[in-house]
């Protein structure tokens, strides 16, 4: 199975040209893809509708958007038009299950701020459904994405115990088709434990963030898998944790490694290879890969 995370930036590469089929050609080879930056009417420009766009270049995949921002367009006779910007997934298989959840964001004085939500999909994958969330976390304030960070790991160590979007445990497979419900008991789906969480955090791995995610790294064994939290791909692949840059010049002395794909537990060990694309040009960011074996 091969995920990867790209923050499209609407599809403005390096050149400054919108193409799409620059980022679709990026991502197809992909058998779950999470973008940000993924706009639908935001602006008046060919295939404003960004969604539909990409969906077209991957007829494989499933799909599904999450606003972050959604606002309406004064500018559009329909009434029901919106001006919308955020996050897409894709899949090969069937997206079992959506939820949608905004995390925190506050204003500050002096700086334009926009909200933030993390996406999170039951994919059916040949090996068994998995958890896939897709975010982009706050741009301007460590603390705001130290909330937000704090949240999503509350979501996601709360979901196996929610259970999925309709549940009923006990109830008779009968009843599901009552007049209210109208769907079938096999049409349902429980919530797995495994997870990947991925997209444009707006940190750096050696961000105390970093380690609300990982865990901190401990001064004998040094930074551990434990099955509470996550890890991250390209580390478990063997990178250094501080190697590699996915935003800004990619000849900086520094790094700048700021897009992750982390896993939980049971997908640690099915972690084959990791790697940052640093020669895609669609956008101001690398995209970021990983192959897991199969369950």
């Amino acid at each position: 199975m091969r995920v990867v995370t790209y923050n499209i930036q609407w599809g403005m590469g390096r050149d400054k040209k919108v193409d799409l089929a620059r980022i679709a050609s990026t991502v197809s080879g992909a058998d779950i893809i999470c973008l940000q930056e993924v706009e639908r009417f935001w602006r008046k420009m060919d295939h404003a509708d960004q969604v539909a766009r990409l969906s077209e270049l991957l007829p494989d995949h499933f799909h599904a958007f999450a606003p972050s921002v959604d606002i309406n367009d004064p500018t559009s006779a329909d009434k029901g038009a919106r001006r919308q910007y955020g996050l897409m997934t894709l899949s090969r298989w069937p997206i079992l299950s959506i939820r949608v959840f905004p995390l925190p964001k506050y204003p500050v004085v002096g700086h334009l701020n926009d909200s933030s939500c993390l996406q999170e999909l039951i994919v059916g994958t040949p090996g068994g459904a998995i958890r896939v969330y897709n975010t982009h976390l706050n741009y301007l304030s460590e603390r705001q994405r130290h909330l937000q960070i704090g949240e999503i790991m509350k979501i996601v160590a709360d979901a196996p115990l929610q259970g999925g979007p309709v549940v009923g445990i006990g109830v008779p497979a009968e009843e599901y088709y009552a007049d209210w419900m109208a769907v079938g008991h096999e049409d349902l789906t429980g919530v797995p434990v495994a997870a990947m969480l991925m997209g444009d955090f707006n940190m750096r791995p050696n961000s105390r963030n970093y380690d609300l995610l990982t865990g901190e790294t401990d001064p004998f064994y040094g930074r551990l898998h434990e099955v509470n939290m996550f890890s991250d791909v390209l580390t478990i692949a063997g990178q250094a944790e501080r190697d590699g840059i996915t935003h800004g010049d990619t000849d900086a002395a520094g790094y700048q490694r700021i897009d992750h794909i982390f896993v939980n537990g049971p997908l640690v060990g099915r972690v084959t290879r990791a790697w940052i694309d640093e020669a895609a040009d669609g956008s101001d960011h690398q995209p970021v890969f990983v192959e897991l074996a199969d369950a």
